[in-house]
């Protein structure tokens, strides 16, 4: 809200770019700046009124229009270039908004001004004009008058002047002739997929027209009605915009209010309520800004935020449009439902066929009548209306029941409306959902603020509690048979529990979101971190990156909210069908499959259930892709089963199909079929193996054999063969040497699988090959099965996997040096110094992590980034804090890096108001933290010259003559650069004429005696004593008063008597009165006993600081503490610091806007 001008906001106007607002007030022109609203220049051009301003659609010129009968154009640059007048004040200014065209109007007549003609041709207007616009491509204009009529003319016509009167214009006749002071174009409205096309409203640029008949009506390019019901106004409007690309249309008026309304006019409610008449009214571009004017001078800016109105429940999907529509999706069958409700949509809930929409003053329940069949299109029916006006939080919707959620009430009425029963839970209430049951008898989870997890049963008063957890709950779903129970607490927890005894199943860290498939039992998803996880029953979850939080599950599809768009999307069950097929699991698997895989994944599952002889499920894997050669083998397996022939023969035969030649005849040779082998690899011609096969000998001498065969084969240039003979024989060592040589990394993967785990030698040298080939993964697996710890953490620091390596420095303690020592110096290398700093403490070198912290600390201060130096003095101050508990001479350290942050922290503030041109804080911020600087003892490049001058410039804009006095005063003494001389001598000399006096209202308040102090005082109160507390954000007193605890009273002690309720029916104690001046103020167990939580500010400073106590003797004003680094600030400042920096100015760490350590929460 800007500053009252005490007369009329004519017209407002934002530069198309939102960079600057034009304020059309008395005789100037007010231009401010569109983002922070800082007044940048007032235009003196007019004599007389400004009735209106308007900015050309590129940025580069803008026009004003007054009652002393003249229009200027201004530059971008806000100088005058041209100037001409009408015969009668001017009324209203519009630029065209694809060309240089200024269309101006008058009482009685218009013009249009081009830039490339020299002369401004007027035409009369049948009436006194009052409002004018252009059509959104900039084909034609409208002009309203105060006769109650509009007339629509055409730019090329209007220029050329070659058609009749007439044919110029189309004339809009009000009924009523009542005044018009206000028109917009609505711009072309665009049809998507999303369900505009069901829309019976005009998708054209429609003209809206405001008359004070007190009516809104609608009109097209042709000047015909587009719509027959007028919308009735219970006020005179005097302006209406457009914003929203046309959706959206806001009006102020007569009633001191701005109102929002559809593009067709319907109420979505007020925006502000004003004192007096609202004049007129602009919206910034491309924003959802608006700034209203008055006829009292008041100038407001609003900024509108439109949530989202939606529900879900398995794959119907509905959600709010245009505010007063409501879509309705099937999201697996593509079908979609336009309900149009011409009010405003506050909530929406879906349950199976029912579908619940709250307006402003009803409740509407729709059924659905069709679409459950294919091809059949999604309707909607009106069967149920609740004329009632609710309240609520959330809306639920069942088969034959509503319930409505506000706070920790849940009331249950009937589709008529009656109040059929109500429950008052134990917390508030955080997620509700209706998972099932016969109509009139659905149960419901209902998930609280304290962690409590209820079932409801519509029909049952009690509720029923499941578990109860540490935190909020932020998410709740249940298995297909009730079984299993998934929950998401505040903290991003997934936790999924067993229904029946609570115990708990698995958890997971980083999740926002879990839903089971309604179609499975055992698979559930979660998402987190842009992370979506699938998991079936206790297998690891498979995961996939996946954008916003997923709501539901069903089948292959996960359901996805991102922003304001619901999506499904499709997933894959191959990694779990994987799992299921190791363990065996074929039945489990198949079940898996039937909610959709691929061809692939259906082949797989058959070849493995048909090699574990699991025939009919291998039969309906393979009738899934219609495979008839598999089939037929199926077929033939049955046959030979039937006719009684041996496993083994099957076995071969199936291994034979599948190509696997060498276990084929393996299988035929351990049971004694050689011949059969012989034939096999005869077949197949694999003369070789058949050699081997006649050789009837011993296994060792097998090997031999073999091992003589891949020495050949090396020296006959075969080395591949070589290898993989040496690797078959077992000789692993040489296998490896050649591997090495060639790089073969496919032999190298075949060895690892099959050489023992204990052959560390060969091992290692197959481990030191795939860190040479960057394969760290499946060094990582050989290092595992050795058991090699530490070669693990050598392999990852040399290789900069600082992840991995963190890991397993956590898992194993023995290695945090090894790793974060390392880590510390590629930090440095890098130029992250204050990482560095860390990873050097977390390696127990604290010495180097101070040296670290010294040295960026003086970089900061070289550098002149005092705000940095500051910083780094306070992680400095802890580091020796920390130290401090075990080594008490680091505590008098500790404690001057500590002060030595704060000077330099506010020092910032000084160093930018005297080095750069604007500055963002107030000038009473600015002076008290100069103030506050002024007596601190001297820092390194902390200048007292900018110090003391800053308090002489502002002290005297302030009127504070004795403090800028006494700062100029100081100077005298300090060698003033160059630069300052000249200033603080004229300032020397100015100050000389003001009176030898402060502003009463800039001396600092003792809240402890309640008398005021010099400016030129200390940091103590000159009556009593008394240390004041400042404000890190403004550096004003706090009302707080600084009291000790009794000796022999603890800090726990202490914190416990003050946090206890104060005795039933005493007045509030305070314990400052009745305290002598100037003595410290101890309290006894019996005293802060007395005292009211609500009073108190507990500083629990890092041992080994004692905690320090402070009494709020305004407890009307909140406070509150950083909890890392205990500065204080009022509860608004602090709100406010956190929404602009995400954190604490001071400390930098991150924090809620939300603060848990206001007094009021103690």
């Amino acid at each position: 809200m800007w500053p009252q001008f005490w007369c009329c906001i004519y017209d407002l106007a934002f530069k198309p770019d939102g960079s600057e607002l034009l304020v059309a007030a008395d005789t100037r022109i007010l231009i401010y700046d569109g983002v922070d609203g800082t007044l940048l220049q007032s235009l003196k051009g007019h004599k007389d009124l400004v009735y209106c301003v308007t900015w050309s659609h590129d940025g580069e010129r803008f026009a004003s229009g007054s009652a002393d009968k003249s229009v200027i154009l201004w530059t971008e640059q806000h100088e005058g270039t041209l100037k001409y007048n009408h015969v009668e004040a001017i009324q209203c200014l519009c630029f065209s908004p694809i060309t240089q065209l200024l269309l101006s109007c008058a009482l009685s007549d218009f013009g249009i001004w081009s830039s490339v003609e020299k002369n401004v041709a007027k035409q009369r207007v049948a009436g006194r004009a009052t409002a004018a616009a252009w059509s959104c491509d900039g084909s034609l204009f409208a002009i309203a008058t105060f006769e109650g009529n509009v007339f629509l003319k055409k730019t090329h016509n209007v220029l050329s002047n070659e058609t009749t009167q007439q044919e110029q214009h189309v004339k809009i006749e009000r009924p009523g002739g009542e005044p018009i002071w206000a028109i917009a174009f609505s711009p072309p409205k665009m049809v998507d997929d999303s369900g505009n096309r069901f829309s019976d409203q005009p998708t054209g640029e429609i003209l809206c027209v405001t008359d004070w008949a007190r009516s809104l009506s609608f009109y097209d390019l042709e000047g015909n009605k587009v719509n027959t019901r007028e919308r009735e106004l219970s006020y005179d409007p005097t302006c209406a915009e457009y914003f929203n690309g046309g959706q959206f249309l806001v009006v102020g008026g007569s009633n001191k209010h701005v109102l929002l309304y559809t593009r067709m006019g319907i109420n979505l409610g007020i925006v502000s309520q004003m004192d007096t008449w609202v004049w007129s009214v602009t919206v910034k571009p491309n924003s959802n800004t608006i700034v209203a004017g008055c006829v009292d001078g008041t100038l407001a800016c609003y900024q509108l935020m439109f949530s989202t109105v939606h529900g879900l429940h398995n794959e119907r999907y509905a959600y709010r449009e245009n505010m007063t529509d409501v879509v309705v999706q099937h999201l697996s069958r593509h079908t979609l439902a336009r309900i149009k409700c011409f009010d405003l949509v506050k909530k929406v809930a879906i349950y199976n066929h029912k579908l619940a929409i709250q307006l402003s003053d009803r409740v509407n329940i729709y059924k659905q009548v069709s679409g459950d069949r294919g091809g059949e299109p999604l309707e909607y029916k009106l069967v149920d209306k609740i004329s009632k006006a609710f309240e609520c939080s959330l809306l639920v919707v069942c088969a034959r029941h509503i319930l409505l959620c506000s706070d920790r009430r849940l009331e249950c009425f009937d589709h008529k409306g009656l109040r059929q029963r109500e429950w008052i839970l134990d917390a508030h209430i955080r997620y509700i959902k209706v998972i099932g049951g016969p109509p009139g008898r659905e149960t419901i989870l209902v998930g609280l603020k304290n962690g409590q997890v209820n079932k409801l049963f519509v029909d049952n008063p009690f509720p029923v509690e499941m578990l109860k957890l540490s935190a909020p709950v932020r998410c709740i779903d249940i298995s297909l048979n009730r079984k299993q129970l998934a929950i998401v607490d505040e903290n991003g927890v997934a936790m999924v529990f067993n229904a029946k005894n609570k115990d708990l199943i698995f958890q997971e860290p980083n999740c926002n979101s879990i839903a089971f498939n309604t179609q499975y039992e055992h698979l559930l998803c979660y998402s987190g971190n842009g992370i979506l996880t699938l998991r079936a029953g206790t297998l690891p979850g498979s995961t996939q990156r996946m954008m916003g939080f997923v709501v539901g599950f069903s089948g292959n599809k996960v359901f996805c909210l991102h922003m304001y768009a619901m999506s499904a999307v499709e997933v894959s069950f191959s990694n779990h069908l994987l799992q299921y097929m190791e363990r065996k699991d074929f039945n489990t698997a198949y079940e898996l499959g039937c909610l959709g895989v691929t061809r692939d994944d259906w082949d797989m599952l058959g070849r493995e259930s048909l090699s574990s002889l699991q025939l009919h499920l291998a039969a309906k894997a393979f009738s899934k892709n219609r495979d008839l050669r598999q089939l037929s083998l199926v077929a033939q397996v049955i046959a030979m089963q039937r006719r009684g022939d041996s496993d083994l023969q099957v076995r071969a035969l199936l291994l034979a199909h599948q190509g696997k030649f060498n276990e084929c005849a393996q299988l035929y040779k351990s049971n004694g079929y050689e011949q059969k082998a012989l034939e096999l690899y005869t077949d197949m011609r694999m003369f070789e193996d058949a050699q081997e096969v006649m050789a009837t000998s011993s296994g060792e001498t097998q090997k031999m054999l073999m091992r003589k065969r891949a020495d050949w084969a090396r020296d006959s240039n075969e080395p591949k063969i070589a290898a993989e003979m040496f690797i078959a024989s077992g000789d692993f060592e040489k296998a490896i040497l050649l591997i090495q040589e060639h790089d073969w990394h496919d032999l190298a993967l075949n060895v690892v699988r099959k050489i023992e785990r204990t052959d560390h030698d060969n091992l290692r040298r197959l481990a030191a090959y795939f860190i040479a080939k960057n394969d760290f993964g499946v060094a990582s697996k050989i290092f595992h099965g050795m058991n090699d710890v530490a070669s693990l953490v050598e392999m990852h620091v040399s290789a900069k996997h600082w992840t991995d390596a963190f890991a397993l420095a956590e898992r194993y303690p023995r290695f945090i040096e090894q790793v974060y020592l390392p880590y510390a110096r590629f930090l440095a290398e890098q130029d992250r110094f204050e990482e560095a700093q860390q990873a050097f403490h977390k390696a127990g070198s604290d010495t180097e992590a101070l040296r670290v912290l010294e040295q960026l600390t003086q970089n900061a201060i070289n550098e002149d980034r005092f705000s940095d130096a500051g910083y780094y003095c306070w992680m400095l101050g802890y580091q020796y804090l920390e130290r401090a508990t075990t080594n008490q001479n680091l505590l008098p350290k500790a404690l001057k890096a500590l002060a030595e942050a704060d000077v330099y922290w506010v020092f910032e503030w000084i160093h930018h108001f005297c080095s750069q041109p604007f500055t963002r804080l107030p000038v009473n911020t600015l002076l008290n933290a100069a103030r506050f600087l002024s007596q601190q003892p001297p820092q390194k490049k902390v200048s007292r010259v900018m110090i003391f001058y800053t308090i002489a410039k502002l002290g005297k804009e302030l009127g504070a003559f004795k403090l800028a006095r006494s700062a100029l005063d100081r100077l005298t003494q300090l060698r003033i650069p160059p630069r300052y001389e000249k200033l603080v001598e004229v300032a020397t000399v100015k100050v000389r004429a003001k009176p030898f006096t402060d502003r009463d209202d800039l001396l600092p308040v003792c809240y402890r005696c309640g008398l005021t102090n010099p400016l030129t005082g200390g940091q103590k109160c000159a009556h009593c004593s008394a240390t004041f507390v400042y404000s890190s954000a403004t550096f004003e007193n706090l009302p707080l008063v600084e009291f000790s605890i009794e000796e022999g009273i603890t800090r726990d002690e202490a914190k416990e008597m003050i946090l206890a309720e104060p005795p039933i029916g005493e007045q509030p104690y305070n314990p400052i009165h009745g305290t002598k001046k100037g003595s410290n103020v101890i309290l006894n167990r019996e005293q802060l006993g007395r005292l009211d939580k609500g009073h108190v500010v507990i500083c629990e400073q890092r041992d080994p600081l004692p905690a320090r106590y402070f009494f709020n003797v305004m407890p009307t004003i909140s406070i509150s503490q950083c909890p890392s680094c205990w500065k204080m600030f009022e509860a608004d400042e602090w709100e406010l610091a956190v929404v602009e920096k995400g954190g604490c100015p001071f400390c930098r760490q991150i924090h809620s806007p939300t603060n848990a350590h206001l007094i009021d929460d103690i």
